[in-house]
């Protein structure tokens, strides 16, 4: 499902609102949404979903990695590096209905 999709149906179970008006507060919440995870230690909590945060690691540059940035920095090149993850942790209400689908299913 995609934005599109997800404002037809909201509008469609809300017929008070258009589906222009339920766009603009999907755009709203998603600016909002990239504005926590930009935060070193943000997250975002949906209710009834699950948690939504960026996770950092910090890394050590050595083989290939290191060469091709002292290649690129010479002496200044940096000796670890940070990767960025974005990690979804559901909570259990959703693993239970995810868990519920696929019984049903089989």
């Amino acid at each position: 499902m995609n934005t599109h999709q997800s404002a037809a149906y909201i509008a469609r179970r809300l017929p008070d609102l258009r589906k222009r008006d339920v766009q603009a507060v999907l755009e709203i919440l998603t600016e909002l949404w990239h504005a926590e995870l930009a935060k070193p230690d943000g997250k975002i909590h949906i209710s009834g979903l699950g948690t939504l945060y960026v996770e950092t690691h910090r890394v050590r540059s050595t083989g290939v990695i290191r060469q091709t940035l002292q290649a690129k920095y010479g002496e200044n090149a940096p000796t670890t590096l940070e990767r960025r993850s974005i990690r979804f942790r559901p909570y259990e209400v959703l693993r239970n209905a995810i868990k519920e689908k696929k019984d049903d299913d089989e």
